[in-house]
């Protein structure tokens, strides 16, 4: 599901511009004056709030300060967007503690990073409360896939001791069983390239406690989860966010991610062979139906076999901005039966064990569900 956006502006076209600008990936309300805005906030709650410099027959300031006193919406975030930057409106912002805001003019980019921006600041926030092994898993997983993106363009070589580190701490928090938590404070970030690698690195670490992976092992299956999808930071967020079918051209690219991530690690000499495994073979499958080399029964050994159950399962299951998510006895139930020729079904059957041993039989075991709902997979 889509995180919801309010637009409280008086500007009409402004407010028109900016739904058509945010369609991809965000559910827009807006609202043209305070009262309705209020009213209708206080019913859906947005995780963010855009405010143009003018609202009703009033100043966007006024409604922003007349918003921090109402208690179920206070703490939301505030996007400030104004028609200049004269020293009033400074003045305007600084009083009002605005800690985001754009000036018209501005690019679309510049307004998905903004609510991206302030949106991930909310829900990091919330991490200063959680355990030190599960806040480290999380700052620092994200330390270092924000710090990939920044590798990547000064083509420097990544570090695997850097990535181990933190994925460490995911390795603690599953021998805890404290792992719940990384995966609830994350659900409503909206860098999805991270929440997804971070969840498939949780349950990869997960997977290969169950099968008795050494705890150096476990991380090393951790980072390698963790680092998956890193070609992925070379493709658009439109493609990657996209409703619908994709074009040709379009699942080309999707999946030229994989190339970008084997060029990378060629560039790395510390990334261990396991490591780079999963990266370059969590897409393949036992029936040579995956890519990008369409490898088949022995050529994948069991770190790759493992990946793809992960891959498929998180594709499945994974919120999205442009799907439902799928619950897990069902995406079990289509691995087992749609793609039984095409995923290892020994380990999919310890695989299963080991969700129900941490989630529950009643999230993983239903009646029998017929379904041809894996193109998602096939396709992410």
């Amino acid at each position: 599901m889509k995180h919801i956006v309010a637009v409280v502006d008086g500007n009409s076209q402004h407010r028109d511009e900016v739904a058509q600008a945010l369609l991809s990936f965000y559910t827009v309300h807006p609202y043209a004056d305070q009262s309705s805005a209020l009213a209708g906030m206080l019913v859906s709650a947005p995780k963010l709030i855009l405010v143009g410099q003018h609202v009703g027959t009033g100043s966007g300031a006024t409604f922003i300060r007349d918003l921090r006193r109402e208690a179920g919406l206070s703490r939301i975030p505030v996007l400030f967007v104004v028609d200049n930057e004269d020293m009033r409106t400074w003045d305007t912002i600084r009083d009002l503690g605005i800690r985001d805001h754009l000036v018209k003019p501005y690019r679309r980019s510049a307004l998905i990073n903004a609510i991206s921006r302030q949106v991930n600041g909310s829900v990091e926030k919330s991490w200063i409360q959680l355990p030190p092994v599960q806040r480290k898993a999380l700052e620092g997983t994200l330390s270092v896939f924000n710090s990939i993106a920044d590798q990547m363009a000064g083509g420097a070589p990544l570090s695997f001791a850097a990535i181990a580190d933190p994925c460490s701490a995911i390795v603690d928090a599953v021998h805890n069983d404290d792992f719940a938590p990384l995966l609830e404070r994350i659900r409503d970030h909206d860098n999805f390239t991270y929440v997804h690698s971070l969840r498939f690195a949780t349950l990869l670490s997960m997977f290969g406690r169950a099968i008795g992976l050494s705890r150096d092992q476990q991380v090393l299956v951790a980072s390698g989860g963790l680092i998956h999808d890193i070609g992925k930071m070379a493709i658009s967020r439109e493609l990657l966010n996209k409703q619908g079918r994709l074009s040709a051209e379009e699942m080309i690219l999707l999946r030229s991610h994989v190339s970008v991530a084997e060029k990378i690690l060629s560039a790395s000499e510390s990334i261990p062979k396991g490591v780079a495994t999963i990266v370059l073979h969590h897409h393949e499958r036992l029936d040579g139906s995956g890519y990008p080399r369409g490898l088949k029964g022995r050529e994948l050994n069991q770190l790759a076999r493992m990946a793809g159950i992960i891959d498929v399962f998180c594709a499945l299951t994974d919120r999205r901005p442009y799907r439902r998510t799928m619950k897990a006895y069902l995406a079990l139930d289509i691995m087992a039966t749609d793609m039984k020729e095409a995923l290892d079904q020994d380990l999919l059957g310890k695989f299963r064990d080991l969700l129900i041993e941490s989630m529950g039989p009643e999230e993983t075991a239903a009646p029998e569900f017929g379904s041809s709902a894996i193109a998602g997979a096939a396709a992410s």
